[in-house]
């Protein structure tokens, strides 16, 4: 629910910022994407400085460097096109925006896509040359290690330089309106939190997975119950002397209740945000160009995260502070496919 608030109230959205960047060469709200990723790998820095961090290297959770870097593509031409991420969808369409009701509809159903096209998919990194979990820090820990702490030094001066030339604040700022300088910190400490606590970053996407798996099975249980990416789990949660499997099924499992609840939670603090700041209505239907723009970027966004095992916010929020090679690869096909996605888009919209 923090998080839905300062999303709602800042207009923090990763699809917005890249878009702007690309169409209109406007760099200003992404020196706050900057702050949370930086502010996130300072974070992390200290935990494994003090010896707080977990006991295992995040490394993105598959072996397929071509999967992540495809997925990565797929997933930011989505995102443009639907002109919102997994997050910015569920705050938006909290505020009443039939839009954005439209991209959370393409997530969904690009997730049963998915579930379709999972063993052709997965049968790729058995044939892919180079492939493998890797961990810079793991590879090389003394020299990444020291380069991380130079880097966040570094970075941390050019803030307090943009601070006393005032670019951190926006000036026009509306009733309610929450700088988006604080929303970085606030997602900078979430995954902190979320980390330090189960070992994995805040993520979002398999829910939207378990929620369509939950959907079809009401329908077509046996179907589903066939479909190897739902009826398998993905990987064994430890968490003290317990193990959790999870996966992208109907069960209710760790990720039910992990980013099911975050899910929730979003959408409950944007849309309880609305109606304190008397901002809640129902847009109306948008038109067809848009609504097909929405709908279909919702499934790419959906067939971009399966395929790279995670969304925006776990690679670029989590995985690149925690110095995965395949969320860097993700986040390198996922800037190629934003800017892809601007080019399209106003040949979709604008007549």
């Amino acid at each position: 629910m923090i998080i839905g608030t300062a999303l709602y109230r800042s207009d923090f959205c990763m699809a917005g910022i890249l878009r702007d960047v690309f169409l209109f060469k406007d760099y200003e709200r992404l020196r706050h994407l900057f702050l949370a990723v930086i502010l996130t790998l300072l974070f992390f820095t200290l935990l494994r400085t003090f010896d707080l961090a977990p006991a295992n290297n995040f490394s993105a959770g598959h072996k397929s460097f071509l999967l992540g870097s495809v997925g990565g593509v797929v997933f930011g031409f989505g995102m443009v096109l639907a002109g919102g991420c997994v997050f910015g969808t569920l705050y938006k369409m909290a505020a009443g925006n039939l839009t954005y009701l439209l991209a959370f509809v393409g997530l969904v159903a690009g997730s049963l896509l998915y579930a379709e096209l999972h063993p052709w998919l997965r049968s790729i990194p058995a044939n892919e040359p180079w492939h493998g979990e890797l961990n810079l820090l793991e590879q090389w820990p003394g020299f990444v290690g020291a380069s991380s702490w130079i880097l966040v030094g570094i970075l941390l001066v050019l803030f307090i330089w943009w601070r006393r030339q005032g670019k951190w604040t926006v000036a026009a700022a509306p009733e309610g309106y929450m700088q988006p300088w604080l929303t970085a910190v606030l997602l900078a400490a979430a995954n902190l939190a979320a980390y330090a606590v189960s070992g994995l970053p805040v993520s979002i996407s398999t829910m939207y997975a378990k929620l369509g798996a939950w959907l079809e099975s009401l329908v077509a249980p046996v179907h589903v119950a066939t479909l190897d990416y739902f009826s398998r789990p993905s990987f064994v949660v430890d968490i003290g002397s317990a193990t959790f499997p999870v996966g992208g099924g109907p069960q209710l499992d760790f990720y039910a209740f992990t980013e099911g609840g975050l899910m929730l939670g979003v959408l409950a603090g944007a849309f309880l945000n609305a109606l304190w700041l008397k901002e809640f209505r129902l847009s109306g239907w948008p038109p067809p160009r848009q609504a097909a723009s929405a709908l279909v970027g919702g499934v790419f966004m959906a067939l971009g995260a399966r395929m790279g095992n995670g969304c925006n916010i776990k690679h670029l929020l989590g995985g690149v502070p925690l110095l995965s090679l395949h969320s860097m690869l993700f986040v390198c096909g996922m800037l190629l496919g934003a800017w892809l996605g601007a080019q399209v888009l106003p040949r979709i919209i604008l007549r």
